[in-house]
């Protein structure tokens, strides 16, 4: 049988983390366990799989797919969804079923998802791998943190007897965050896992908790809109009270230079310790690689790979948190178009395994509903903001166009443009198809562009030029071009693009003032 929801089903949960300090006589044991656990999930999917196949091969199965879906909430819909849950508890494919066969399976995984076919099968996690978190379901699980008499969390106890510490803080701010996550776990929290990470070829462990509530802000919060125009490596950011832009991960080239190099010298390893991979012409031989014979100097690489991979996704995800905790000063009620993120890793690979536009929006979203916002995502088919104007006239314009140019004597940056509009666009029922339209309000827009300076040159306020055109990314601005000259002429000795070389700048002037002299 299974248990009871105490709660809501869309209660909103925040995570609070802290890493562990494990002893070298426990490091064993949780490895251990983790193994242990890595054999009760392969063996509780193996079992799901097989009822799976069971259920698909039953005719009522057949019969319910057959059935009208009909919309939510209605008879047709209703006697569908009984029909599914007649045959699964018949075989055993419930929550209840499951968890009574093995705690380490959750029924959404297999069933919505590899059952309805709306993903490929599941793959076993291989042991050399293994897991990387362990959780409970309730409270009363195996893993529960250790609070002392002030209540502060000392430790995070795994079954009987066995407690793994919490890290010291070293630092004010860890002090203050030691704090934070004492008042939470006091205040309630549902359910405590324990999260694995391979650090420097190390593993590190840490504890996280799962609290009731919406989490306490760190920042300032603002109820104003947001409009963003993504880019695949920049963002346009208009609000009700100023806009700017912004780079999303810029800081990640020197991280991806040295990625390159380690992944060259592992094929190079590869190539000299595994010849048997290879075909005749140098190239790898379809299929699985089995390089199994790896020496020390190998294994050090692709830790070395992991080690900045995992830098990389951790430092990515910090900036992208970063830039939504500023956007959420201006406001929590953010709107963007409704993009095709596969198209962009086909176009720009490097450049969105970088830096993540998919994941910045999922981001987005995630944290406007934990603020108690929105985030809204119109459809660019529709709207068609980079070829509108406040005007109502449309204009066609390739990529390569980065500035809206119109008849009526609108001059602005392109993406902020849209960026601007994106306010501006609200769902209208179609009165012929009676389904909801994404629409640009024109009137609007253009009442509100009068109001604005930091957008582009508008004819009522008597000029026309363009505001922002070279921001300091801008290949020709001026800081651009002194750093682009500082790195291809650092000591003065060859020319820069076919000029005259210049002189290296004294401490008492900038490079710009010395490239302009």
């Amino acid at each position: 049988m299974g248990r009871g929801r105490n709660r809501q089903r869309d209660a909103p949960a925040y995570v609070e983390s802290w890493p562990l300090r494990a002893l070298p006589r426990q490091r064993a044991s949780v490895e251990a366990r983790f193994g242990a656990g890595l054999r009760v999930y392969n063996a509780c999917l193996g079992e799901a799989l097989r009822r799976s196949a069971q259920v698909k091969a039953d005719p009522a199965w057949v019969e319910a797919r057959e059935m009208l879906r009909g919309t939510k909430a209605t008879p047709e819909a209703k006697a569908r969804s009984e029909a599914f849950d007649e045959v699964n508890n018949r075989h055993g494919f419930t929550l209840a079923a499951l968890q009574s066969y093995g705690s380490g399976l959750r029924q959404n995984w297999v069933r919505e998802r590899y059952h309805l076919g709306s993903a490929g099968r599941p793959r076993f996690e291989p042991w050399r791998r293994g897991l990387h978190s362990m959780e409970t379901k309730i409270r009363e699980g195996s893993l529960r943190p250790v609070l002392s008499d002030e209540g502060i969390p000392t430790g995070l106890q795994w079954g009987q007897g066995f407690v793994l510490d919490i890290a010291a803080a070293k630092t004010e701010t860890e002090s203050v965050e030691l704090v934070r996550l004492s008042r939470a776990v006091q205040s309630g929290w549902r359910r405590a896992r324990i999260v694995k990470t391979v650090i420097g070829g190390r593993a590190t462990w840490r504890a996280q908790f799962v609290c009731d509530g919406r989490p306490p802000a760190r920042d300032p919060r603002a109820s104003g809109r947001v409009s963003i125009d993504l880019g695949p490596s920049m963002a346009d950011v208009v609000s009700g009270t100023g806009s700017f832009t912004v780079p999303l991960a810029d800081s990640l080239a020197g991280r991806a230079a040295e990625l390159r190099r380690q992944q060259r010298h592992s094929d190079r390893q590869h190539r000299a310790g595994s010849p048997g991979c290879l075909n005749p012409d140098g190239t790898h031989v379809a299929g699985r690689c089995h390089w199994q014979t790896r020496s020390k100097s190998a294994r050090r690489t692709q830790a070395k790979v992991a080690d900045l991979h995992r830098q990389t996704a951790a430092h990515r995800l910090s900036t992208h948190g970063r830039i939504w905790n500023r956007l959420q000063a201006t406001g929590v009620d953010a709107r963007a178009g409704k993009l095709n993120y596969v198209a962009w890793q086909k176009m720009f690979p490097r450049s969105a395994r970088d830096r993540a536009p998919g994941l910045f929006v999922e981001m987005g979203r995630r944290k406007a509903a934990s603020a108690g916002g929105s985030f809204y995502e119109y459809s660019p088919y529709t709207t068609a903001l980079s070829q509108t104007c406040v005007c109502g006239g449309h204009k066609d314009k390739r990529l390569s166009e980065r500035v809206h140019r119109c008849a009526c004597g609108v001059v602005a940056p392109r993406d902020r443009f849209s960026a601007f509009l994106g306010l501006h666009v609200h769902p209208v029922v179609d009165p012929e198809t009676g389904e909801l339209r994404d629409l640009l309000d024109v009137e609007e827009a253009h009442q509100s562009l009068l109001d604005r300076h930091d957008i582009g040159g508008h004819p009522a306020s008597g000029s026309t030029k363009l505001r922002g055109s070279r921001r300091w990314w801008h290949p020709r601005h001026p800081r651009a071009v002194a750093r682009r000259r500082a790195r291809l002429n650092p000591g003065g000795d060859r020319a820069v693009r076919g000029k005259p070389t210049q002189p290296v700048p004294t401490a008492g002037a900038t490079t710009v003032e010395a490239v302009a002299a």
